[in-house]
């Protein structure tokens, strides 16, 4: 979406969040809301949409307060809405308005509301129950040994390029380039991870080590084929086994070392 098109101000923004809360603490069901992301610490910019989390009261149905900001969105005449539901009482409700500022907000009981980041503010709280459960969750979450479970990411570089090698042979160009696309994706979770990032819903990448940028952005391929497509690919080999060194959470075994190291210099 072009720049020109964001037609929004950040006093409009604010304005539109504080009618939304204001319509939530109407609502009896409604036992707290809480601010994510971006959002809870000043937002990244001033393109940065609102995202919420919306906690039901104990023998409430968060369906319900769905449906009523459903309502609520649609007198305000959207240009996107779209609802999503994760379980039998979690939801999702998308919403762009017409002057593109996005809302992305999630409804669950209180007791299942989740802290998967640092990033959070309560910002109505009808009596206490919701901070407290935040704060419970968020001690949970800073003592795990492992904030951002992913997965052994160097084992799925190294096999997704094996499968890269082998759709090179068979001149299957399409897939070959959606396998560079995946070793491209867990690079950059690599490096976010180095980095320290909040993982969860990240796409701040241009916030990412410099370096690392200057050196990502030269792992496309010049052109459209074999050649091209391999040469890509170890780049990225190079670029990849750089995030692994003096890695937080991923430990670099011997086999999978050679693998890298022996495609780097293929």
């Amino acid at each position: 979406m072009k720049r020109g098109h964001f037609m929004y101000t950040t006093i409009e923004r604010e304005v539109q969040l504080q009618r939304v809360l204001q319509k939530l603490q109407t609502l009896p069901a409604v036992e707290g809301v809480v601010q994510i992301g971006s959002g809870a610490g000043g937002y990244q910019d001033e393109y940065s949409d609102i995202d919420l989390m919306i906690a039901a009261r104990k023998g409430n149905e968060p369906n319900d307060i769905k449906q009523t900001l459903f309502e609520y969105f649609m007198d305000l005449s959207p240009i996107l809405m779209k609802e999503k539901q994760f379980a039998s009482d979690i939801y999702l409700l998308i919403v762009l308005l017409n002057n593109r500022l996005e809302f992305n907000i999630s409804f669950a009981p209180l007791e299942k509301i989740p802290v998967r980041s640092p990033l959070w503010k309560v910002v109505y709280d009808r009596d206490g129950q919701l901070q407290q459960k935040m704060m419970k969750e968020h001690t949970r979450f800073l003592e795990q040994p492992v904030q951002y479970d992913v997965g052994d990411v160097p084992f799925e570089f190294v096999y997704a390029s094996f499968a890269l090698d082998k759709e090179l042979k068979r001149d299957n160009l399409i897939y070959a380039l959606a396998l560079l696309e995946t070793m491209r994706e867990l690079t950059r979770l690599s490096q976010a991870l180095k980095e320290e990032r909040k993982v969860h819903q990240f796409k701040a990448y241009h916030m990412l080590n410099p370096q690392f940028i200057a050196h990502y952005l030269r792992t496309f391929p010049s052109s459209v084929d074999v050649d091209s497509i391999q040469r890509a690919k170890q780049d990225l080999h190079r670029l990849f086994h750089d995030t692994l060194d003096h890695h937080p959470q991923f430990q670099l075994e011997e086999m999978i070392e050679a693998l890298l190291i022996d495609d780097e210099n293929s």
